[in-house]
């Protein structure tokens, strides 16, 4: 018995248990619960033995990236050793190398192959693992570019995550004490983030190549964050799915939301003209008071600037104010506005994208490189694997111009998909 097939034994086992209960069998109930501390002590068993095995074998286990952390415990442990190793300047600077082409010396080439050969299980394959501080500057240039992507919840689990979806919920009542209490209505659904490929790649001459490895580091950083930012965005708010055959991509919160039957998440208003101060309220009150604590806006820079600066109230005051804590955002109506180049112009969402979206991250980024002799370039080919979708309708909301459809195209989302 693997670990695997007990998690699936143990979970049949709750599952009967649940039903035992919930038909008052209390009795039966006791004796599944049974048959799961059993379980649990078999597993334990084996877990032991498992792990005796292994400390006399003194292999250590592969590792991947998607289950490393940092550690401080004096290198004693293989695992933590790999990991300082990928996170460490000595790797960074033979990675560097290696994409510049320049020769390893044999202490680069023992770092390098120690974490790719970990992370890819053969040294054939010719993704090359990022550095961990280059990976995590990577996002964080990216996460400023595209908020909506640095907002919303994510994950790093390998394989496909199922998640639940709130659909609808009744509302709480109080009834007489003679009265019998109605059953909730609460619905959900199952929705599976299995794993969309994220591929952007970005073309070097070889004359650039020969700067600095410290100037070179950074200049790869900004343009693939910009490239993988830039897909990455375009998939949490326009993503159109992987029922999209062709390219399965991310559901968007915008395709979601007008893909909806009768969209009741969307309020729209004349195309050409400026939002009124009611559509903004209209659109506020769609969403459930649980996300309010999270609640922002987000749009374009051509959307914030000739459309919400413009929004007045009833009084004529501008709705569209800075912040007095003198941190330089701006507010409408306390939710903060952010600039995000995914949305398209004219749109303008209202988000709670925390506890409102959520995006597995199968893959952590590796990078390929081909070289073109003739024309003296090299592409430097950025990977990832992740996949996204709404937890719920409730956290969002979109104002939009009339006659807006899912999937319809822009700038961003061409350049989103095209070939880079």
């Amino acid at each position: 018995m693997n670990k695997k097939q007990y998690l699936a034994m143990r979970k049949k086992l709750m599952d009967e248990t649940q039903a035992m209960i919930d038909a008052g069998k209390a009795a039966k109930a006791e004796e599944k619960m049974k048959e799961v501390a059993a379980l649990d002590e078999k597993w334990d068993a084996i877990a032991q033995a498992q792990a005796n095995f292994n400390a006399l074998n003194n292999e250590p286990e592969v590792m991947t990236p998607d289950h490393m952390e940092d550690s401080t415990d004096g290198g004693k442990d293989p695992e933590n050793d790999l990991t300082r190793v990928w996170s460490s300047d000595e790797y960074k600077t033979a990675w560097a190398k290696t994409l510049m082409g320049k020769q390893l010396t044999a202490d680069e080439q023992k770092t390098y192959s120690m974490v790719n050969e970990a992370f890819t299980h053969n040294t054939d394959n010719t993704s090359i693992m990022i550095p961990k501080t280059v990976t995590k500057g990577i996002w964080e240039m990216a996460a400023k570019m595209f908020p909506y992507f640095a907002d919303v919840t994510k994950t790093y689990v390998n394989g496909v995550l199922t998640m639940i979806q709130e659909e609808t919920s009744s509302g709480a009542a109080w009834y007489e004490e003679s009265k019998k209490t109605e059953d909730g209505k609460e619905t959900f659904k199952e929705f599976k983030l299995s794993g969309c490929e994220l591929a952007r790649a970005i073309t070097v001459s070889w004359k650039l190549k020969e700067m600095a490895i410290e100037d070179f580091i950074p200049y790869i950083q900004r343009r693939m964050a910009r490239k993988m930012g830039e897909a990455a965005g375009y998939g949490v708010t326009h993503g159109k799915g992987t029922e999209n055959k062709n390219k399965p991509e991310p559901i968007g919160t915008v395709t979601a939301l007008l893909q909806q039957e009768g969209t009741p998440q969307v309020v729209t208003y004349k195309k050409g003209t400026v939002p009124t101060y009611q559509n903004i309220l209209e659109t506020r009150a769609k969403i459930n008071s649980g996300y309010s604590g999270g609640l922002k806006i987000y749009a374009n820079s051509n959307t914030i600037w000739t459309k919400l600066a413009s929004i007045v109230d009833t009084n004529k005051r501008p709705i569209f104010l800075g912040d007095p804590t003198g941190n330089g955002q701006i507010r409408i109506l306390g939710m903060v506005v952010k600039e995000d180049d995914s949305m398209k112009d004219g749109e303008i969402l209202f988000s709670n994208p925390a506890d409102g979206y959520h995006m597995n991250i199968n893959k952590e980024m590796t990078m390929n490189t081909e070289d073109h002799a003739k024309e003296r370039m090299t592409d430097y080919c950025g990977y990832a694997i992740m996949d996204g979708n709404i937890v719920t309708d409730k956290a969002h909301a979109l104002l939009v111009e009339e006659g807006a459809e899912a999937g319809s195209g822009s700038q961003t989302q061409n350049t989103a998909e095209g070939k880079a």
